[in-house]
């Protein structure tokens, strides 16, 4: 397999609201357990305060705004290392918490870059707080496999393709639909990226919470990352 471990692989462990069991990439495609790196890995690949577009596809919003104003006090150096991004922490009356989750990643995202975010496309269960973004639209799971490439077309500007298997769950009990809509949601996203329509990808597995588990998420991302020409396994 080739790419390169970011966080190299700790085992299958919890991954929860903060944990980070492995971050893995290949060119601009990132790979994660848990989606609070994700940000992160935008960061690496564009300049977020220049022009850019965002399409999330997620079971929640991730854009938990309960304590805004205190993260973005305390929001780690934003050219610093994956270490110093996940460590970031401020104290609270229950002790020091983690600025970054998988919850409010992209509450703080909006919150620092949204002058320059042209157009923000939701695909979600409606699950949590609704992203603080007048121009957001929100899309049904069931146009995605016929429409992620005519989507990702708008505009010129680079797009951030946001992915988090729980969207395709229905919780642990089973993935909601066939392989096939998943091998035709990556044709999609690979005809966008050679078209140099997309700036960088993210996956993320959400192994233990909202999906069947690791066994089933691996596979989930093992046939959509091969659809774009991404050999991926996880260590056994």
């Amino acid at each position: 397999m080739s790419g390169n471990w970011i966080i190299p692989f700790k085992g299958r462990g919890h991954s929860g609201s903060v944990n980070q069991n492995f971050l893995w990439k290949q060119e601009n495609v990132y790979v994660m357990d848990n989606h609070r790196a994700a940000l992160w890995c935008w960061l690496q690949e564009l300049d977020l305060s220049k022009p850019h577009s965002t399409i999330h596809i997620d079971r929640h919003y991730d854009a938990l705004a309960s304590r805004l104003e205190e993260w973005l006090k305390h929001l780690p150096d934003w050219g610093g290392s994956i270490e110093k991004y996940l460590e970031k922490s401020y104290p609270t009356e229950a002790g020091e918490r983690e600025v970054i989750c998988w919850g409010n990643y992209l509450s703080i995202y909006l919150a620092e870059f949204r002058s320059a975010l042209c157009r923000l496309i939701l695909l979600t269960h409606d699950d949590g707080d609704k992203p603080d973004f007048a121009k957001s639209m929100e899309c049904d799971m069931w146009d995605l496999p016929d429409s992620l490439s005519f989507w990702l077309e708008d505009g010129s500007e680079p797009w951030i393709v946001n992915i988090d298997l729980d969207y395709f769950c229905a919780g642990k009990t089973c993935v909601m639909v066939s392989d096939e809509y998943l091998r035709q949601v990556a044709r999609q996203l690979r005809q966008s990226m050679e078209a140099e329509r997309v700036g960088v990808v993210t996956l993320c597995l959400t192994p233990d919470s909202y999906t069947p588990g690791w066994e089933e998420t691996e596979r989930m991302a093992t046939l959509l990352l091969a659809e774009l020409g991404i050999s991926f396994e996880l260590p056994r």
